[in-house]
């Protein structure tokens, strides 16, 4: 499905970096949202004993979230189209849990095996993805899961019923982000990639869960986090993402990113 001199876009994560330190409410925000966020899914994963959890990171860049993975599952399988975000994952090796059997594969989730697997993550891939491969790669994953298999998926959300698309690109060293439409959108993650420049789609969640339906998977749980809205106060009492997740009103509106916990439909 993706090409096999693909080359994620945003090398170095600089466009990212940028993106968080001119748009986190406080210093520190990003690192501990994403991090409250992972032990609120923690607690609804339910996976079993670690040492026979078999787990597949699809799209694991540079491999960040390897270390939390290999807390999970004893055996991982980690993918990716580019080799040098693959690369960058294997020098994380050292931070995994002693004993983690893990292998390293240059792949999309069409061309994964070793499966079934009980634990399936894809963190912040599908924002960047064709808008038509976000289906086939739901699919993919489904058919790699075990019977009681869990698939956390993590993206750029939108309010529900308003998807959108920008072009997030560092100018003067800050980073900026141009609304644009789908087809752009779409001829840009087709394309080689520009410098300094990522493409990314905010997804509507009602499109995705519908999406995930098709292909298979039931949403048992999301929460919502990187909160970089201006909450007008609400929050001066209390953890922002806490309070957004208690509304179910706020929940729709805010957030830029989401992780969603999905299982196989019986």
């Amino acid at each position: 499905m993706i090409t096999g001199d693909y080359r994620y876009p945003d090398s170095g994560d600089r466009v990212t970096a940028s993106f968080i330190g001119h748009h986190e409410p406080f210093p520190g925000y990003w690192v501990a949202s994403e991090r409250l966020a992972l032990e609120r899914l923690v607690e609804q994963l339910e996976t079993g004993p670690r040492e026979r959890v078999r787990a597949l990171d699809a799209g694991c860049g540079d491999g960040r979230l390897l270390p939390w993975l290999s807390e999970l599952a004893a055996t991982i399988t980690a993918i990716d189209p580019d080799p040098s975000r693959l690369d960058a994952a294997r020098g994380k090796s050292g931070e995994l849990v002693p004993g983690t059997k893990i292998t390293y594969t240059v792949a999309d989730t069409s061309g994964v095996g070793g499966g079934p697997y009980d634990l399936l993550l894809a963190n912040h891939v599908i924002q960047h993805v064709p808008t038509g491969a976000v289906g086939t790669i739901l699919r993919d994953l489904a058919a790699l899961a075990a019977p009681d298999g869990a698939l956390v998926l993590c993206y750029s959300r939108s309010p529900v019923g308003r998807g959108a698309y920008s072009l997030d690109r560092l100018v003067g060293g800050r980073s900026t982000s141009e609304p644009i439409d789908r087809a752009r959108f779409d001829q840009i993650v087709a394309g080689p990639g520009l410098p300094d420049t990522l493409p990314v789609r905010l997804l509507d969640p009602a499109e995705v869960r519908a999406e995930a339906a098709e292909a298979g998977w039931r949403l048992d749980w999301e929460w919502t986090y990187h909160v970089l809205d201006d909450l007008a106060g609400l929050d001066a009492h209390g953890d922002r993402d806490e309070l957004v997740n208690e509304s179910p009103l706020l929940a729709k509106e805010v957030g830029r990113d989401t992780v969603n916990l999905f299982r196989l439909a019986g």
